[in-house]
């Protein structure tokens, strides 16, 4: 029975840890900060409740102990969801490190340290048993830890996250842990401390099979009836879909006149409810520029689909345009499909599938590549790399074009993820053009903005550019304000000698983001 205890524990630790991070992403986003943190703080809990775990073993006894230690973590991790909603607003604006760090202690903090306590207080129990074999009892223990750590992150990472939402997977998991308490409770302390006789040990475990039995029924009904998606978001807006994947906590919401999609705390894409071809975002119309550098293109991929604001515009507007599309989440294809009015067809097609290796495998070549898988708050980075920008060319026709968004400013400090995907950019073609958006109106080229990039080798001269851009080429490019956006090309030159060169080996693009911090 103790080695049931000791798995279990060890099971609810991983899981906790692996589902941390989700909760801190809709506030904080999901950057490297995040994870960092979230380990930070479960490892420095581990060291802390390793040792006082032995203490207390020492001095209380380990068969009294365990029990209320195994209930206290399952009572903190099933309010942890209610800490979380009441400290995150406010810890949210001390920036993506300090918050990350500052907010993973107030709520993971303490479930951790009183499960880590289970493992000393475990080989106490043992070694009451009897010294003989008190080497080969802890090993075992801490194997059977181990493996309870394997399961827990597995089953919650591979089946629970998709399947179940956060908030109820977390209370679902300090149930099992007060069942786990009650099967304590039967667990033997030897001869220097008994607590329980065969009846008592019976009569815990069919109470925790009992409990078990309702930790499942209550969290099913906490997943289906008490925590549903809730009808009306902080801001007023509509909550329409909302569900955790394997890679972000999607939600879709609408006002009066938009339909928003965000991936945790990240604004992907909006859309005009009288007409979902429109954009309230403005980015999207930029990736158009493309076709000014290269009038004649066919084929064009779209690496991220979001909610296919560019790649439902590329199909309506250009009919002798097909348009690939790649998403690593199924879930997000499925809800541009629903709420997005995104068409597929034999001249727009969608794959699932992770963008770089999508590139690595294809056979198919593109005139246009658009690379729409950057967050605000942190990037792929096997994205922004010499070595991928490498593989886009080899799947690019002559003349290609490669376009992609960064959020950053120009100018002045705390724009080096731009200066350094420039620089990168810069290795692999022999020409960018830079489009602050909004630039040519404010003219304040040191505010933080969203960054057009067009990359390409076609011998372009910038009056013929501009040129297309005011005739909105040909004719063609019906969106609004497009010859406008010539106004917005960046004449001035960018510093990169200092950032660095981003490769597979080096890519620091998370430690490059300057977000509130």
């Amino acid at each position: 029975m103790l080695n049931v205890v000791v798995f279990s524990c060890g099971a609810a630790l991983m899981g906790l840890e692996m589902v941390a991070a989700r909760v801190l992403a809709p506030f904080l986003g999901n950057s490297i900060y995040v994870w960092g943190s979230v380990i930070s703080v479960v490892m420095i809990a581990l060291s802390l409740g390793y040792w006082i775990g032995g203490q207390i073993a020492d001095r209380f006894g380990a068969a009294r102990a365990l029990p209320p230690v195994i209930a206290g973590a399952g009572l903190a991790t099933a309010f942890a969801p209610l800490i979380a909603k009441a400290v995150l607003p406010t810890i949210s604006e001390l920036g993506p490190r300090l918050g990350s760090l500052a907010a993973a202690a107030l709520i993971y903090f303490v479930p951790a340290i009183l499960l880590a306590m289970v493992s000393p207080l475990g080989v106490r129990l043992a070694a009451n048993r009897g010294i003989t074999h008190l080497g080969r009892s802890a090993g075992s223990l801490y194997a059977v830890s181990t493996a309870g750590s394997i399961a827990g992150t597995i089953a919650t990472s591979f089946w629970l996250i998709p399947l179940l939402s956060v908030e109820p997977l977390i209370v679902w998991t300090g149930f099992v842990l007060a069942a786990t308490a009650l099967l304590a409770l039967g667990l033997p302390g030897g001869e220097q401390e008994s607590i329980a006789n065969p009846l008592a040990t019976q009569v815990a475990g069919g109470a925790a099979v009992l409990l078990v039995a309702a930790s499942l029924a209550i969290g099913g009904y906490v997943l289906w009836r008490v925590a549903p998606a809730p009808s009306v978001n902080e801001t007023g807006e509509a909550v329409l879909f909302r569900a955790d994947t394997e890679y972000h906590r999607i939600t879709v919401t609408e006002d009066d006149t938009t339909r928003h999609l965000r991936f945790d705390a990240s604004h992907q894409t909006a859309i005009d409810l009288d007409d979902p071809y429109v954009s309230r975002i403005r980015y999207p119309d930029y990736m158009h520029l493309a076709l000014a550098l290269n009038p004649n293109a066919k084929r064009v991929l779209v690496l991220g689909l979001g909610g296919g604001a560019t790649t439902k515009r590329y199909w309506r507007d250009y009919p002798e345009v097909s348009v690939d599309s790649v998403e690593i989440d199924k879930v997000v294809v499925d809800v541009a499909r629903r709420y997005f009015s995104i068409t597929e067809d034999e001249r727009s097609r969608v794959f699932v599938d992770d963008a770089r290796r999508y590139v690595q495998r294809t056979d198919e070549t593109y005139d246009i590549i658009i690379v729409d898988a950057y967050y605000s708050d942190s990037l792929p980075f096997h994205l922004t790399t010499q070595e991928f920008l490498g593989e886009l060319k080899a799947c690019m026709n002559p003349d290609g074009v490669v376009a992609y968004n960064v959020i950053s400013s120009a100018e002045g400090s705390g724009n080096e993820l731009f200066r350094s995907m420039y620089r990168t950019a810069g290795t692999v073609w022999d020409r960018l053009w830079v489009f602050p958006i909004g630039l040519g109106e404010e003219g304040t080229p040191g505010a933080r903005r969203n960054i057009i990039v067009l990359a390409t080798d076609a011998l372009v001269a910038e009056e013929e550019f501009r040129s297309r851009i005011a005739d909105r080429v040909d004719g063609r490019v019906t969106i609004q304000g497009f010859p406008e956006m010539a106004a917005d090309l960046y004449a001035g030159p960018v510093r990169a000698a200092d950032v660095p060169l981003l490769t597979d080996a080096h890519a620091p693009v998370d430690s490059l983001i300057r977000v509130n911090d």
